[in-house]
């Protein structure tokens, strides 16, 4: 559903969305910290590619980390931004879905962050795994996060009680009430839009005031998605907290987003 993701570029190349992704530092949370560890230390004396890195909030985790480390972002603004932000630090504007700037088996780890694969459409999840796949080596690492299907708020409107902030003060239940018109137009807006297949959904999100539409998988089809792009099985999954979870599991209302921790076949090159 393409028409999802220009309206999710429009909103990410914003100025106001741009000065945001500028002011990001730091890890999203505890899972993030835990898996680039993983991450670094499987990759260490290898090259890193760090896919989706927007303002290059990711640079400094990871940059040092490995031996050649590249960023790349398929918006031209946030690569503008992230080269002026980071200097010398070497940042392309290159596709997930297209990574043919790149020789096969070049990186020891990809990462993709932040859940930047939900901003694409469906039909192209594929091609980001298969692009991922191609350019790790045998035994290379890939790390992403994707939205969860099975999250309490998943696709919820902005009226919705657990849309409201309840929980955090008079002042944020008035930040909250003061924007409510606006979030209750953006998602009767994009509401058409979404769409819902087997074990995946395209909701709108309740970021930048519900004017994005994210893709979302249950943990068993974002398992088996990367099964189907080659990748080893069973791969690994974690929630927002680190927490490690079943492809199976029914139990992971309370993570907004999965982990996925995965290796491509062959032994890693030696050290």
């Amino acid at each position: 559903m393409r028409a999802a993701e220009s309206i999710n570029a429009e909103v990410w190349s914003s100025r106001k969305v741009l000065g945001q992704f500028a002011a990001r530092d730091g890890y999203i949370d505890p899972a993030e910290e835990l898996l680039l560890a993983r991450l670094t230390t499987s990759a260490a004396g290898r090259p890193i590619l760090d896919v989706g890195m927007g303002a290059g909030r990711t640079i400094p985790l990871l940059a040092t980390a490995g031996d050649g480390y590249v960023a790349v972002d398929y918006l031209p603004e946030m690569v503008e931004l992230a080269r002026s932000l980071h200097p010398g630090v070497r940042i392309e504007q290159a596709d997930a879905r297209d990574l043919s700037a790149f020789a096969d088996g070049s990186f020891g780890a990809v990462f993709f962050s932040y859940n930047g694969i939900d901003g694409i459409a469906h039909e192209d999840r594929a091609a980001v795994h298969r692009a991922a796949m191609r350019v790790l080596e045998p035994g290379g690492t890939y790390l992403y996060s994707t939205h969860n299907l099975d999250y309490c708020a998943a696709g919820l409107p902005p009226w919705h009680r657990l849309n409201l902030d309840l929980d955090n003060g008079p002042r944020a239940m008035l930040a909250c009430a003061v924007r409510m018109p606006q979030r209750a137009r953006s998602y009767q807006h994009l509401r058409p839009l979404t769409s819902r297949g087997e074990g995946w959904a395209v909701l709108v999100g309740s970021g930048y005031d519900f004017t994005v539409l994210w893709h979302h998988v249950t943990p068993a089809e974002a398992a088996a998605e990367l099964e189907r792009a080659g990748f080893v099985s069973p791969v690994e999954i974690f929630d927002a907290t680190g927490g490690t979870v079943s492809p199976r599991s029914s139990d992971t209302e309370n993570s907004p987003w999965l982990y996925l921790l995965a290796s491509k076949p062959g032994a890693a090159a030696p050290d």
